[in-house]
């Protein structure tokens, strides 16, 4: 008799199991379902929309008919942006407004509702790569990550939405975090901390919009060959911190083309799917990191104490310089500096 009920309990186990694993397949089928959505006519705001990946998807978003607003903080990197956006035939607005400032942000989208009378998609780019042993690393750089890609996603979100709710046909937030705000990675302690501050705010924002007809697609992006690994900000050893992130976006193992990522975070974003990140290589590092915990927990500590440079805990070593400043020596020619011309990257 223990025996029987011992097998009848495994048995049951098992068809609840098999329940709730057909459950979840069904829910990633509706979820993944293309949802029409026409971008003709609709108005796109794009922080960090006029370099790298930020351009790119202006210059995606645009081919597909919609009306543009990128968004930055540099004048002179905006003007090249506009002009650049302007000359492919696209119908944009350029703004400079620093998105960590929550006054700047509430000005920025009355105006560009004041101006073209609606907004319909958001996507939140702005962003800013720092690369630094834990112990090189400044309280500074945690506080700008946070202002950059989580406080600054929140107050533009906050005050989009009345707008995004009225949007007819329904509306669009997408979110940049990154392959680094899923899986922490050695030596970005304070980009991680940021970016995953914003999935958790993505997808909570994801559930609890739905019912509004505004659909948040989440973005983990890894690596992309966009051209703006001159603008790393490194502390420790600067040559080996520089060399290490330029050997990372060199080859296509290791990253991936800049237009085919934007091209999927677009079709992702009017798909209305609840996460994307593009790099078949970059999706199964994210599921290994939730499958096998202790054995990527393992690889990233090697990796961290044998592979990358240690920390200096100088004052030198606390120094922040960017990658284009340091420079890549014999690396050089076989990065993506074409991206970097092409994408508005070499300011």
């Amino acid at each position: 008799m223990p025996h029987t009920s011992s097998s009848s309990e495994r048995s049951h186990a098992a068809w609840v199991a098999l329940g709730g694993l057909a459950a979840l397949g069904a829910a990633a089928w509706l979820d993944r379902r293309d949802r029409r959505y026409d971008l003709h006519g609709r108005t796109v705001l794009i922080t960090g929309g006029v370099r790298g990946l930020g351009l790119l998807l202006a210059r995606e978003f645009g081919r597909r008919g919609a009306r543009l607003v990128v968004v930055a903080r540099t004048p002179s990197d905006v003007v090249r942006a506009e002009a650049d956006l302007r000359g492919a035939g696209h119908d944009v607005l350029a703004e400079c407004c620093d998105v960590r400032d929550p006054r700047a942000v509430a000005d920025l989208v009355q105006s560009i509702t004041g101006r073209t009378g609606r907004l319909d998609v958001v996507v939140n780019n702005a962003g800013v790569i720092q690369a630094a042993p834990f112990d090189d690393a400044q309280l500074e750089d945690f506080q700008e990550s946070l202002d950059t890609h989580f406080w600054g996603p929140l107050y533009l979100i906050r005050e989009a939405l009345p707008h995004l709710r009225r949007a007819p046909g329904g509306a669009r937030v997408l979110n940049i975090s990154s392959f680094g705000g899923r899986v922490g990675v050695p030596h970005l302690a304070a980009y991680a901390s940021g970016k995953f501050a914003l999935v958790g705010l993505s997808e909570t924002l994801r559930a609890e919009l739905v019912a509004d007809n505004v659909l948040v697609t989440t973005a983990t992006p890894g690596l992309m060959r966009t051209g703006s690994h001159g603008r790393i900000l490194v502390r420790g050893q600067h040559a080996k911190e520089t060399l290490w992130f330029g050997a990372g976006v060199a080859t296509p193992l290791t990253s991936m083309s800049g237009p085919r990522a934007a091209r999927q975070l677009v079709d992702a974003c009017v798909a209305g799917r609840a996460h994307a990140t593009p790099g078949l290589q970059f999706r199964l590092a994210e599921v290994l990191d939730v499958l096998t915990p202790r054995m990527t927990a393992a690889v990233k500590a090697l990796l961290a104490s044998h592979v990358l440079p240690s920390a200096v805990g100088t004052a030198h070593g606390r120094i922040r310089r960017r990658t284009s400043d340091v420079g890549f020596g014999w690396l050089t020619p076989f990065l993506p500096n074409g991206a970097a011309a092409a994408n508005n990257e070499l300011g």
